[in-house]
């Protein structure tokens, strides 16, 4: 039956679409599938982020996140035990990342809740190897002091990498890069078009 457009408002008024299991089921499916869109963009960012990738590429990666100068590299700086798997700790959080509830109004717009861990959540599961109440994840976006008397050096210290020495080798300071917070308020971004989705 054809509706003039004028009707259209007036008609959606007097409708509750959330009576309606075929609407709502359908609103369902597309919110799901952009959602695992979002997730899938997120943890992919991630894993391709610099400071990922030079954590796990051990004691012998090179500094690709420009964090220490271009000098060693971030596992045998913050002292992690050769072995060691110190993401592995922030991809468990993702996998409890999932739609709590999809609810639709009478007009037939979604609001959806999603369960995913804050940055807070993520400095709670990265300690640093040498002091457990401070985190790495953390260190790497506000600083990590004791640059200048980081050595270098094959065999090494607990990572196998390098070491902190009494003297001072070198004047330089740690730089920060955005990490986790700013993938997490990326990812908040994205999921708030999750809502008020439509058919």
């Amino acid at each position: 039956m054809y509706v003039p457009k004028t009707s259209r408002g007036k008609l959606a008024s007097q409708l509750d679409l959330r009576r309606s299991p075929e609407y709502v089921r359908g609103i369902k499916l597309i919110v799901n599938k952009e959602f695992e869109i979002i997730k899938n963009n997120f943890i992919r960012k991630f894993n391709n982020h610099k400071v990922t990738k030079e954590i796990e590429a051990g004691p012998d990666s090179s500094n690709i996140s420009g964090t220490l100068g271009g000098y060693g590299n971030l596992f045998s700086y913050i002292g992690f035990s050769k072995g060691d798997k110190p993401t592995e700790s922030i991809r468990s959080l993702f996998k409890d990342i999932r739609i709590n509830s999809i609810n639709v109004n009478k007009f037939g717009q979604s609001s959806t809740f999603i369960m995913y861990p804050n940055a807070q959540d993520i400095f709670a599961v990265t300690p640093l190897p040498w002091a457990e109440s401070r985190s790495w994840a953390e260190g790497v976006e506000r600083g990590l002091p004791g640059l200048g008397f980081y050595l270098n050096k094959d065999n090494l210290g607990r990572s196998g990498g390098g070491i902190q020495i009494k003297n001072k080798v070198k004047q330089t300071k740690f730089q920060n890069v955005k990490y986790v917070s700013s993938l997490i308020n990326e990812f908040e971004k994205d999921i708030l078009s999750l809502n008020n989705k439509t058919i």
